[in-house]
């Protein structure tokens, strides 16, 4: 072997280097950011189960289960969230989640009134914070399903290894103008499949409107119920 020769022979090395370093650096890549996705997922998956805890405290405000139910009319919120954990509260676990909220108000119905809206406020403003979680973890899934998709178009497995059989001298990368069976099953299985996020594993966080927007009728609901 000439100088040439072994000059060649240490650009292929160099190249077959390159052409797998790069490729399991990507991999490596796609990997860690699919977990930083599953530990974002799971960070926003405890804190909206908190949200039980609050909505409870909501209902335990409210009082009669028909002012539950047309408050969550005009909230457009039928399937009114965590109402049956909160039925599993004994009326003592009830009295309690109001314990930390002051009274406001010189009457019983400006304590009601002042009371449901305090911790409705807290509500909007719980929801408002996790609908931003849940949009970053959906802007997190959409990146990381772009780079999936470009990772599988710029590094097949399948042609790599041929690609890598044809320096060796082991023949064309291509067959016939496919790969070969065993590249294309080995292709195949060494792709990354796109991540899907259904709304069981990423549930949307209720959709409240803001306060202002419907204390008025909140005002007109809840006169009936006051104590």
């Amino acid at each position: 072997m000439d100088d040439l020769d072994m000059a060649l022979e240490a650009l292929k090395v160099q190249i077959k280097k390159e052409i797998i370093d790069n490729y399991f650096a990507e991999r490596v890549y796609l990997e860690e950011d699919n977990q930083a996705l599953e530990d974002k997922v799971a960070a926003y998956r405890q804190d909206i189960s908190g949200l039980s805890r609050l909505f409870s405290a909501f209902y335990a405000a409210l009082g009669q289960e028909t002012a539950v139910d047309r408050i969550m009319h005009l909230l457009a919120l039928t399937n009114k969230p965590f109402y049956e954990d909160y039925q599993r509260l004994s009326a003592t676990a009830r009295k309690d989640l109001l314990r930390k909220y002051h009274r406001r108000g010189i009457t019983s119905w400006g304590r009601y009134l002042n009371l449901v809206l305090d911790i409705y406020k807290e509500l909007t403003a719980r929801c408002g914070s996790l609908r931003e979680k849940y949009n970053q973890a959906l802007a997190h899934l959409r990146l990381l399903n772009e780079d999936i998709e470009k990772f599988n178009s710029s590094f097949d497995f399948g042609l790599i290894a041929a690609q890598v059989e044809a320096m060796d001298g082991g023949g064309e990368p291509i067959c016939g103008g496919m790969l070969c069976k065993e590249r294309e099953e080995l292709s195949t299985r060494m792709r990354f499949k796109h991540r899907k996020l259904t709304d069981e594993e990423l549930p949307p966080p209720p959709e409240l409107p803001p306060l202002e927007k419907v204390k008025g009728q909140f005002k007109t609901i809840l006169r009936t119920f006051a104590p």
